[in-house]
């Protein structure tokens, strides 16, 4: 694993390049949100897709969601009408997951039962440039149960995921939070979860 310093939120340009390519051919990195940490490959990806569904153990249903760098991002992975892109676009970038239905761009193995798929927009340079450069989404899952368990969260993401990581990008301790969740799938917006943010 790389551990790289941050300089504006992200690595320096070679090495922002050499992650980018590296999340193409299916590595996995772990870069700061708005609320905590999330290990990320490139939705791109079907060998970075395996690698993040090994790394959180199956447990993709609950946990994992699709980092977009836009709204224009968000409209290619997901059905967005004319309310919940309103909401949306007065939210993002920030700490909040929106449940949309799943449009044909997302693979079926990302796919719930219900053909929902769950999409943040992070405030925070890592998660906007990277799906940004790689023009695709990032699939990403919070590894926040990891990072509070230290009171030196690097450290301990660095021993935990030591052989099953590339890259880790190096914020300092994040105060971790539960992001704000939106179902967004009916005619009105419905609060899953009241994390962070003000709605």
């Amino acid at each position: 694993m790389d551990v790289l310093s941050l300089y504006g939120g992200l690595p320096k340009t070679r090495q922002l390049s050499r992650v980018l390519s590296e999340l193409e051919n299916g590595a996995l990195a772990i870069i700061p949100t708005d609320t905590n940490y999330a290990a990320v490959c490139s939705l791109g990806s079907k060998k970075g897709i395996k690698n993040l569904y090994s790394l959180n153990s199956g447990r993709h249903e609950k946990k994992i969601t699709l980092f977009c760098a836009d709204l224009k991002n968000i409209s290619l992975y997901a059905n967005v009408g004319n309310p919940a892109y309103r909401l949306m676009k007065s939210l993002i970038p920030g700490p909040y997951t929106f449940i949309l239905p799943a449009s044909r761009l997302v693979p079926k193995m990302v796919l719930t039962k219900r053909r929902t798929v769950g999409i943040r927009t992070p405030d925070h340079p890592a998660c906007l440039t990277i799906p940004a450069e790689l023009d695709t989404a990032l699939l990403a899952v919070s590894v926040k149960e990891i990072a509070t368990q230290s009171e030196d969260s690097v450290l301990s993401l660095e021993a935990a995921y030591q052989n099953q990581v590339s890259f880790l990008f190096d914020a300092g301790n994040i105060d971790s939070e539960s992001s704000t969740i939106l179902d967004l799938t009916g005619d009105e917006s419905e609060i899953i979860r009241l994390g962070k943010g003000s709605l």
